[in-house]
């Protein structure tokens, strides 16, 4: 049962390092002429709160091929609120990752931590405007907490037994 949807734009926490690595090059002449319309992302498509699951379908629009990322609850690791730490101390303010807030999921997949950011209902980007994506972030974290709750209030009422 799908509780919420919306179309979003989303980036890796990698996706952004290596734009940040790629626009150190670029000639200051150049950053002086570009402006963000719309926030730094690789995907494109819709975001949706399933079954037990967060589910990102659309397309990579840097490999030009369809793309699906399903996000299991319980590998869900920390929901916020803007940009990690290290890529803020690490970013050129020219590099235009400022305007709408995005809300981050860190997650487990198989060992590894990724960390992703979305920025919902970019087809009617305003600069500055969060609102939606803080709607997202409080929806997801209540969700995130309560089943690390149930998680833990059913692992508490398990009986040892003795082989």
């Amino acid at each position: 049962m799908v509780t919420r949807r919306s179309n979003v734009v989303m980036i890796t926490e990698e996706d952004v390092e290596q734009l940040l690595y790629q626009w150190a090059i670029v000639p200051e002449w150049i950053k002086a002429h570009v402006s963000a319309r719309c926030p730094a992302h690789r995907y494109e498509g819709e975001l949706m709160i399933g079954d037990e699951k967060l589910v990102f379908s659309g397309r990579d629009i840097k490999a030009g091929e369809d793309f699906k990322l399903e996000i299991p609850f319980d590998g869900i690791t920390d929901v916020y609120l803007g940009f990690s730490q290290d890529l803020k101390t690490s970013t050129d303010p020219a590099f235009g990752i400022g305007g709408p807030v995005p809300f981050a999921v860190c997650y487990q997949d198989n060992g590894r931590s990724q960390t992703i950011y979305f920025n919902t209902s970019f087809n009617n980007y305003l600069a500055h405007g969060e609102t939606t994506n803080r709607k997202w972030y409080e929806t997801l974290d209540e969700i995130v907490t309560k089943y690390r709750r149930f998680k833990l209030v059913s692992q508490r009422k398990r009986s040892l037994v003795a082989a």
